[in-house]
């Protein structure tokens, strides 16, 4: 116990850095899978809007 009470500095340091990495990753795996997300949306977007294009300049009968 008097170990603790000697070291908390350094242990609350090293628990902090460990929720630092953490939170990191985690924040990185985020944004990975919302450009990812992103990235599908706009070609989705770009082929809706050619075949709207096809379908505005079809003659009408």
């Amino acid at each position: 116990m008097n170990l603790v009470r000697e070291y908390t500095r350094e242990i609350i340091t090293f628990i902090g850095i460990g929720l630092m990495c953490f939170v990191y990753t985690d924040f990185r795996e985020l944004v990975r899978q919302q450009a990812d997300t992103a990235a599908h949306t706009v070609e989705v977007l770009r082929s809706m809007d050619s075949r709207l294009q096809k379908l505005e300049n079809t003659p009408t009968r």
